[in-house]
């Protein structure tokens, strides 16, 4: 279980997240929703170490835990940004295979095994060898979760997956989201689409402007 408790962020003397709270359980789907503005990526970058709160405290299965310093094996949070953020000039096996070697200290030969098991379950075993500018937007988006699934994390975190993807890919979207579910994986989605929220989550957490808090 991920817990935050009174979560507090300024930026330039405006209060942009104000006492947030919230939970996840084990396995579960938490969707983070609310307005353009309202501090959603804000928050979610606290949470994957990205922004440093102002103050707030954060525990992990009971036990006190600070995003910033999120390199350990075991608490490891991962993040599917809005953009992908896919190195162009390597292949899908390279983006995916590069961060493991470097933060978890794995050899070539496993973080190949590992990412190749990972493109296979999420559809891309063929992709393996291709660029990003090959890849369309819902295979791009799967080679990042794949990216962020071989930190071997144990939250998973998504900034707006729908947004950069046709309508005709949210379900599935929130197929592959619930797919991991099922294999026990902790999410947390921020979304401003409602409907799809509503679809996949397990709990809501609603955040507005301060201006309306």
């Amino acid at each position: 279980m991920l817990e935050a408790a009174n979560i507090n962020k300024s930026f330039d003397g405006t209060q942009v997240l104000n006492n947030i709270s919230l939970e996840v359980d084990t396995g579960k789907i938490l969707c983070i929703v609310g307005p353009s503005g309202a501090g959603k990526t804000t928050l979610l970058r606290i949470i994957t170490g990205l922004e440093k709160a102002d103050t707030g405290q954060f525990k992990i299965d009971g036990k006190a835990f600070d995003p910033e310093s999120n390199t350990t094996n075991e608490a490891m949070i991962g993040v599917v940004f809005q953009d992908f953020r896919l190195f162009p000039h390597l292949n899908v096996l390279e983006n995916i295979t590069l961060a493991p070697q470097l933060a978890l200290h794995q050899s070539k030969a496993e973080a190949n095994a590992k990412a190749k098991e990972i493109l296979t379950q999420l559809g891309l075993e063929d992709k393996a060898d291709i660029y990003p500018f090959q890849l369309s937007g819902g295979q791009k988006q799967r080679v990042a979760i794949a990216r962020a699934l071989a930190l071997n994390p144990k939250i998973l975190c998504y900034d707006e997956p729908t947004s950069a993807l046709d309508p005709g890919l949210r379900e599935s979207v929130a197929q592959l989201i619930e797919r991991l579910k099922a294999q026990g994986m902790t999410q947390i989605v921020v979304t401003h689409d409602m409907e799809f929220a509503q679809n996949i989550a397990d709990k809501i957490l609603t955040v507005k402007p301060n201006r309306e808090a």
